[in-house]
């Protein structure tokens, strides 16, 4: 029922949140590694690992529950927009294989839930839903990182500490072809730091290719050693949300590395389903329309 006076916009167009996906519940682990591993079984000591980093950042991690609000807030905000708002994932459910049978809307708005566009990562979120949405309209959506309130919400998380060593991170590719990533993390880092000086690290490699992109997180331990910083000033500027690869390669792994060499660590919260996030996928889908 609509509202006396109210005009509601025809639901024709779509736009479609991607997100890597995690398994709600523990005795999903296997399926959902075996996607990942293309339907190969994964070995038990694959899965032991991932349950234990589990169990150490509490048993669970809040990613799915965030892109969901995501989600919910996204639509919130375009519903009246002749806007269908959907979330697809690439290893869990929904899947991005069921995009023919989920998505309604000849127009496709294509926003992979990453702040930064990488031809690698995003090549296997464009390319599984276009095959599944062949015949409509599809635009892409990336780089919602360089939307201004997205800046200016990191800007006003760093702090201001001459003993402490601004580091920006973001998810290591493998170095399997030409990728613009490294130069676009870099160019984020400059515009959120402005003159302070900074440094980079990529983590969270896998293990399944033999290069990956670095430096590895550990050279911010040993540049701050030699650099006479105490501290070490984490900005994950290559998520969106706090998922395994930051509460547990950050906050557990790199913060201990850090302790055993006596330097201090302190890591920027996320903006995760805040409205600088809202703003930033609204204002990027908006300005794809042009």
């Amino acid at each position: 029922m609509s509202l006396p006076g109210r005009c509601i916009a025809i639901q024709d167009k779509a736009v479609v949140l991607m997100y890597y996906g995690f398994p709600d519940r523990r005795e999903e682990m296997h399926d959902y590694l075996k996607d990942i591993l293309h339907g190969k079984d994964p070995p038990e000591g694959l899965i032991r690992e991932n349950l234990q980093k589990l169990d150490i950042v509490g048993g669970s991690t809040p990613s799915t529950k965030i892109v969901k609000s995501i989600k919910e807030k996204v639509s919130k905000r375009l519903e009246d927009e002749g806007y269908s708002v959907y979330l697809l994932s690439k290893h869990y459910t929904p899947s991005l294989n069921d995009a023919a049978k989920i998505v309604q809307g000849d127009e496709v708005y294509e926003v992979p839930l990453f702040p930064v566009y990488s031809k690698f990562i995003f090549d296997g979120y464009f390319g599984p839903l276009e095959e599944q949405l062949k015949g409509k309209k599809l635009i892409r959506v990336s780089d919602i990182g360089f939307n201004r309130g997205m800046i200016d919400f990191y800007k006003g998380k760093i702090k201001s500490d001459r003993n402490s060593l601004l580091t920006f991170s973001a998810h290591s590719i493998p170095l399997v072809g030409p990728d613009s990533y490294s130069e676009s993390v870099l160019r984020l880092s400059r515009e959120i730091a402005d003159t302070r000086q900074f440094i980079n690290i990529y983590h969270s490699q896998g293990p399944f290719r033999p290069k990956w992109l670095t430096p590895y997180p550990e050279y911010s331990v040993s540049f701050a050693k030699e650099n006479g910083f105490k501290r070490i000033q984490i900005v994950p500027i290559g998520f969106i949300y706090e998922h395994l690869e930051v509460l547990y390669d950050l906050d557990y792994r790199l913060k201990n590395e850090a302790a055993k060499e006596g330097i201090g660590f302190d890591r920027v919260p996320l903006p995760n389903d805040g409205n600088v996030v809202i703003d930033a996928i609204v204002d990027s889908i908006y300005r794809s329309k042009s």
